[in-house]
């Protein structure tokens, strides 16, 4: 079953009540490599190597409660669902470092969820490196062969037509990279966590890593 990882420090979200989020996501088992000549980090959906991502899109209530299913294994089905984050990664220094780029979820038949995040990397014990972004131009778009809706590759589905607005969040991404090395090195297909929560306003948000970042588990 797919497993996904709850977002910690999103806190203090400035007049947004907890009702009115519109979507979250998390994928497990991403891609993630490095190359220090581009400094660029991506995370993206693979099958086979380290392992075979795995996920879901959820829209809230409000739209019904329905989720987008990603199984393990989804990206080598033939549709043309996909995760693409890239990240450039700037002033490392000490365990820190700045981040900002994009990410993208494609559904099974090549509608889209994209956004824009803004955050900081931080070192941890045992090479593990985690990310904690602020999101925003976060758009729901239709693609040429798309319907409208958010199709999993895996069954599931919601209206994203109707989620016409800028919306904004947060974006948190956890891995372990070789060595105990924190961006000095290149790296590639490391095991890589990303999740989000996805609001209608700009919100304050607290982005107070504790640990790896990441509160916990659940297993659907």
């Amino acid at each position: 079953m797919v497993r996904k990882a709850l977002l910690v420090g999103l806190v203090g979200f400035a007049g947004t009540a907890a009702n009115a989020d519109i979507a979250s996501f998390g994928f497990t088992d991403l891609s993630g490599s490095f190359d220090t000549g581009s400094m660029i980090f991506a995370a993206v959906s693979a099958n086979g190597g380290q392992g075979s991502t795995g996920g879901d899109v959820t829209r809230f209530a409000e739209g019904g409660g329905s989720t987008a299913n990603f199984d393990s294994g989804f990206a080598g089905g033939g549709s043309s669902a996909a995760v693409d984050i890239q990240i450039t990664v700037s002033n490392v220094n000490a365990g820190m470092a700045d981040g900002a780029g994009t990410f993208a979820i494609t559904d099974a038949d090549g509608d889209m969820i994209t956004g824009d995040v803004t955050g900081q990397w931080f070192s941890g014990a045992f090479g593990f490196t985690f990310m904690n972004a602020a999101a925003e131009n976060i758009l729901f778009t239709r693609g040429n062969t798309g319907n409208g809706t958010f199709d999993g590759p895996s069954g599931g589905s919601f209206d994203s037509d109707s989620l016409a607005d800028t919306y904004f969040g947060a974006v948190s991404i956890l891995l372990r990279t070789p060595g105990n090395g924190f961006f000095n090195a290149d790296f590639a297909e490391v095991s890589t966590e990303a999740d989000g929560l996805i609001v209608p306003t700009p919100a304050t948000i607290a982005l107070a890593g504790l640990g790896l970042g990441f509160a916990g588990r659940r297993r659907r």
